[in-house]
């Protein structure tokens, strides 16, 4: 049964891909899918949407393909698409009150740059990442703690770690991406736990919980007080190859 919803997905990869197939399963009303890659054989492993017929074809038509042939009632809006901030910022402008937003890629300065500029926008946020086989997700929203006032900004490029270069296991890119839907589809409800960050170690299964306050002097949580079509967050993260896994 359809229960409606309306969410945007950034980044069609390793947690992508099971984040859609969960918001699928949740009956979802409209998906936008955002990513600017093309399906790499070395990622099906993990990338379950996708198969060796879709190698060579951009993820976001490989993924709207999948979940049309699915749910035909679905509405799938692929978006092949380079983000940055002022691109980053047109998109959340164009979305309708009530949309959540799932940060899916791997690239921390991304990460960052989508949690300022959703809270600019009012928009929820679910956030989520994986290494290995360690992972963390968290919900995000006005008047809570967000990602930046828990650490803050980004690694220094030198000490970020590529997925291709520590792997990352598929099954638990799959709990990690299916976590991420049902804390979305939470969020709509109006029902999901925000501030929390959730990790996990899945070579144990024993989930660890933060629950910190708002961090007085957040630079994000500063900027959800101005108009939402202020754009923050750094300029130059993309989510082109290597960010979305």
């Amino acid at each position: 049964m359809r229960e409606g919803g309306r969410y945007l997905v950034l980044g069609a990869g390793g947690l992508g891909c099971p984040a859609l197939l969960g918001l699928l399963g949740s009956g979802a009303a409209e998906i936008t899918i955002v990513d600017h890659d093309v399906v790499d054989v070395s990622n099906l492993h993990r990338q379950v949407l996708y198969s060796v017929a879709e190698v060579g074809m951009a993820k976001v038509e490989a993924a709207a393909l999948r979940l049309r042939t699915r749910d035909p009632g679905l509405r799938v809006q692929p978006l092949r698409l380079r983000l940055d901030a002022d691109s980053l910022a047109t998109l959340l402008i164009a979305q309708p009150r009530g949309t959540v937003v799932l940060e899916c890629s791997d690239a921390p300065a991304l990460k960052f740059m989508v949690n300022d500029a959703c809270l600019a926008h009012g928009l929820p946020l679910v956030i989520g990442g994986l290494q290995r086989w360690r992972g963390q997700v968290q919900a995000v929203v006005r008047g809570h703690a967000c990602l930046r006032c828990m650490f803050e900004a980004p690694p220094p490029p030198e000490l970020q770690e590529s997925c291709s270069a520590v792997g990352v296991m598929g099954p638990a890119a799959g709990l990690l991406g299916y976590w991420m839907a049902h804390l979305a589809v939470a969020l709509h409800a109006g029902s999901a736990v925000a501030g929390e960050l959730w990790a996990i170690d899945t070579r144990t299964l024993a989930p660890q919980v933060l629950r910190p306050r708002p961090r007085a002097g957040c630079s994000a949580c500063a900027g959800a007080q101005t108009p939402r079509l202020a754009a923050t967050g750094p300029a130059g993260a993309v989510l082109g190859p290597k960010a979305a896994f």
